[in-house]
């Protein structure tokens, strides 16, 4: 058996340490070799990813919550009071519980779904009439592709694009993927994006009614072909607008 296998990191740093006084080397000049996996919070901090991030951000999340639920005081009966008046307005599980499969590694296949606002159902208007080409949260086939936030709608060069809901115009701009847009808001959490458009003929800061036309279907989106992209959003995050539009639309 060769006896260096046997020799410890002790024994090694002493032979090396005996070999520089050999050669008028002194050991406090060598290069110090860093261990790799020594590092300080900050750094550690700064290296993760935002998917770790916010799978650190949930565990904090539910502690707080658990801690707060079991506690007399009055700071944490305030955070859980707060945390249940949440849940009743959102959806908070779903939320949480897509941060955790996003951690994990494990996809979705599309937009997370959203409930039905049942006392919006039917509500909006169609910003035209038209076939639903691309579906609302559809992926390639392998399931890889880009998400899609909204729905497009077979239409042809010209066609007037109304409002589907009483609002203001709070953007009217150009997107590199979905060309000239334009922006809605409807008040009480309820937005919506009309885009690929060619003429506009409104203007930011305008009030709009339902059915109002706010320009017409364009080539303006990298496709090039004359169809109309709708999102519907909620408090920020996209719906699917087919169970809120009128049933003319379906």
């Amino acid at each position: 058996m060769n006896p260096f296998e046997r020799w410890d990191d002790w024994e090694w740093e002493k032979a090396a340490q005996e070999l520089g006084r050999e050669r008028g080397t002194k050991y406090q000049d060598w290069p110090v070799k860093r261990n790799a996996t020594k590092r300080s919070k900050k750094e550690l901090l700064y290296s993760w990813n935002g998917t770790q991030k916010k799978a650190a951000l949930s565990v904090v999340f539910f502690l707080l919550l658990f801690f707060a639920s079991k506690g007399e005081d009055i700071l944490s009966k305030s955070i859980y009071d707060i945390y249940k008046g949440t849940v009743k307005n959102g959806d908070m599980y779903a939320m949480m519980n897509g941060m955790a499969k996003e951690a994990m590694g494990i996809g979705s296949g599309g937009v997370k779904a959203t409930p039905v606002d049942a006392q919006m159902k039917g509500k909006f208007v169609p910003p035209l009439s038209g076939p639903v080409t691309a579906a609302f949260g559809t992926t390639d086939s392998q399931g890889k592709g880009s998400i899609h936030n909204g729905i497009d709608i077979g239409s042809a060069l010209g066609i007037p694009v109304v409002s589907p809901y009483k609002g203001v115009v709070t953007q009217v701009g150009e997107d590199p993927q979905l060309g000239r847009l334009v922006k809605l808001d409807f008040s009480d959490g309820w937005t919506a994006v009309l885009a690929n458009l060619g003429d506009v003929s409104v203007q930011k800061g305008q009030a709009v009614k339902a059915g109002d036309v706010v320009g017409t279907v364009g080539l303006s989106a990298p496709l090039k072909k004359p169809w109309l992209h709708f999102e519907l959003r909620k408090d920020g995050q996209p719906v699917n607008p087919m169970p809120y539009l009128t049933s003319t639309a379906k």
